[in-house]
């Protein structure tokens, strides 16, 4: 069976990288699917992967390789045995580890050496690891001294989106325009440098993945006062199947085994980014 484990990185780097985590799977080939979610970096050391995205476009894959942000569910084939270790960047993330823009990345994947050409070489160590915790102490090392170089300019405009985007069920974008001194096109322009999407799209986004983790949590008062966010229930389910990649009522009976993994992100809830713990 497939098996992923999550694990904090250094507190230090909490605003930067959102988990680490460990997948492995013995089957020769798995088909499963993802929500819409933010970028990743990812270290395959056996196997490979097709990600099919919502544009229709797919990308073969193995080694290490870097996802931007996805404006949608995505879909992917597994060719096992599969062996990876991975890790979520967060805004802030991007900003410093890429000085590129996210929007040129959306819905994309692409071999890491092309954003981080020595990427192999400071990889290396952390292929060679078995255990997640080596693996972890060994990215944390990578990381630190990147993430301390990062513009605090940056971080704190990313602190602010971020606030916004967790202030409320739908944020508003005239609430979170007026708390910067930008135009709307500025505004528009540095979100997406950052996020990847607008941010009236991402306010859709994280709405509908906010939506899909009441309801496998089975909270009803939670999930009835995000539903009271959607103009109908039509509308929720189409913003579902979207984001989420499923309907409300396969997430009220359950995924996948893959998507019950992945929503062990959850029990960080505390530790990590608000929007990844919720989401």
């Amino acid at each position: 069976m497939p098996n992923l484990q999550y694990a904090l990185p250094d507190e230090s780097l909490r605003e930067f990288v959102s988990v680490y985590y460990l997948f492995d799977s013995p089957e020769p080939y798995v088909m499963d699917g993802e929500r819409a979610a933010i970028a990743q970096l990812r270290l395959g050391t056996c196997g490979r992967v097709t990600m099919h995205f919502p544009d229709g476009s797919k990308t073969k894959i193995s080694g290490a390789a870097l996802m931007g942000p996805t404006t949608a569910a995505v879909k992917f084939e597994i060719e096992g045995p599969f062996h990876m270790f991975g890790l979520g960047i967060t805004a802030a993330g991007w900003g410093a580890l890429t000085q590129q823009s996210a929007a040129q990345y959306l819905d994309r994947i692409v071999p890491a050496v092309m954003v981080f050409p020595n990427i192999e070489q400071r990889l290396e160590e952390v292929r060679a690891l078995d255990s997640l915790p080596a693996m972890c102490a060994a990215a944390d090392a990578i990381l630190k001294p990147i993430m301390q170089e990062a513009n605090p300019e940056m971080v704190a405009f990313t602190r602010m989106v971020d606030q916004w985007l967790a202030s409320s069920v739908s944020p508003m974008v005239t609430e979170l325009h007026a708390q910067t001194d930008l135009s709307e096109r500025q505004l528009t322009r540095r979100v997406k440098q950052l996020y990847g999407m607008p941010p009236k799209y991402l306010s859709r986004k994280y709405r509908a993945l906010r939506a899909a983790r009441a309801l496998i949590d089975a909270q009803p008062d939670e999930a009835d006062f995000l539903r009271d966010a959607f103009y109908d229930q039509s509308h929720m389910i189409r913003e579902l199947k979207l984001f989420a990649g499923t309907t409300p009522t396969r997430l009220r009976t359950g995924e996948g085994e893959l998507a019950r993994l992945i929503d062990q992100r959850g029990r960080l809830k505390g530790s990590i980014n608000p929007l990844v713990a919720d989401t």
